[in-house]
């Protein structure tokens, strides 16, 4: 080869060189990402398979798929409910028990929704995104007065309070880091402790309590702490726990959780009375994010996994990741005071954000296979 060639063959190089840096940076920096609606082509292959009873006790009320979902009090004398939602798009939604009157009631546009929650009054939703360099962000948007607010850039995770007033959050600063109440619009914060949790998450349960934990893996030790917002007092509650994923009651006496060994395999579920320090073993593979309490206490509704072989899996991780691959989940009803369990239905659905009417008439869902909200008759 004689240098003439040589050299051209070197220009070329570097000019393609440049040329895919270009394009690198331009699509991880500046192309914004197209935001697709999960697949809702399989609710009529998930309603096949159901009987003609269980066809007329579960119903798809929502047309697309939602992201988030929870009920809302319109009038609570006159036990006024409705559902408010957030959609794929961003959309945000209130509809009637049955998926009718449909009103939409503002939009958060932002791309890479990765979180949403609704609030136990249905008047705050928060949405958890990320941006094209991986940071997260998080936005509140408030269903009564119609308005959006975006979280601080240092804040980690975020959950809503009973009112539309305040919400908790995690946030990292010079010091270290906070859990703080944020208010006043969510302009101001107001610090309640300070924490050494790794990658903590919170869960604000009841109005005076918010959950700590580490983020859940069935490979890593898990801690869960009580802190009370009246008095600033942090209560640790179980600690070197496997797979530890929690679900408080309503009034913060009991506890579920999920436990496995440390290479996170045997998944083990049971229910924590704290006020009596008992605990109660629930034989059911499922997790208590898959589980919702009912106002008495008495009695817990969770979604449980059919498989062959449930120590194949990793838990909570594989689950997370979608690596769970069932013959589709039952519902059942669970007493906290005996422990029995009675099956509610069963069909080919992938039960998550579950919650309750106040009555227990009706049991709603979002189904992760088809993405739509889905409710139930009891």
């Amino acid at each position: 080869m004689n240098p003439k060639t040589k050299k051209i063959l070197i220009i070329l190089a570097i000019i393609l060189s440049l040329t895919l840096i270009g394009f690198g940076i331009y699509y991880f920096f500046f192309k914004k990402t197209t935001q697709t609606q999960p697949i809702v082509g399989e609710t009529e292959t998930i309603l096949k398979e159901l009987t003609p009873n269980a066809k007329e006790r579960l119903i798809p009320i929502t047309e697309e798929a939602v992201l988030g979902a929870g009920l809302s009090v319109i009038d609570k004398e006159a036990g006024v409910n409705k559902i408010v939602y957030a959609a794929w798009d961003g959309s945000i939604n209130q509809i009637g028990l049955s998926g009718d009157n449909k009103n939409k009631l503002g939009l958060v546009a932002v791309d890479r929704i990765g979180e949403v929650n609704v609030s136990s009054t249905g008047e705050l939703v928060s949405f958890k995104y990320s941006l094209a360099s991986g940071a997260n962000r998080f936005i509140i948007y408030n269903v009564t007065d119609k308005t959006l607010k975006t979280l601080p850039q240092e804040t980690e995770d975020v959950s809503l309070g009973n009112s539309n007033k305040e919400v908790a959050v995690v946030y990292s600063d010079k010091t270290g880091k906070k859990i703080a109440l944020s208010y006043d619009s969510f302009s101001k914060t107001k610090d309640v402790t300070s924490t050494k949790i790794p990658d903590i998450r919170i869960d604000w349960f009841n109005s005076d309590n918010i959950a700590l934990a580490t983020r859940p893996s069935g490979v890593a030790q898990g801690i869960l702490y009580s802190l009370n917002t009246k008095t600033n007092k942090t209560t640790r509650v179980l600690g070197g726990v496997y797979g530890l994923t929690t679900n408080f009651s309503p009034t913060g006496k009991m506890v579920l959780v999920s436990e496995t060994d440390s290479t996170g395999q045997s998944l083990k579920l049971a229910n924590i009375n704290l006020d009596k320090k008992s605990k109660r073993n629930i034989s059911l593979f499922t997790l208590p994010e898959k589980c919702t309490w009912a106002q008495d206490e008495r009695t817990v509704f969770c979604s449980v996994f059919k498989v062959n072989d449930p120590d194949s899996f990793v838990m909570p991780d594989d689950y997370y990741k979608r690596r769970v691959r069932s013959d589709g989940e039952e519902i059942v009803r669970i007493s906290t005071e005996t422990g029995q369990t009675q099956k509610v239905i069963d069909g080919s659905f992938d039960a998550s954000n579950l919650f309750l009417m106040p009555d227990e008439s009706y049991l709603f869902f979002i189904n992760k296979i088809d993405g739509r909200l889905y409710r139930l008759s009891l």
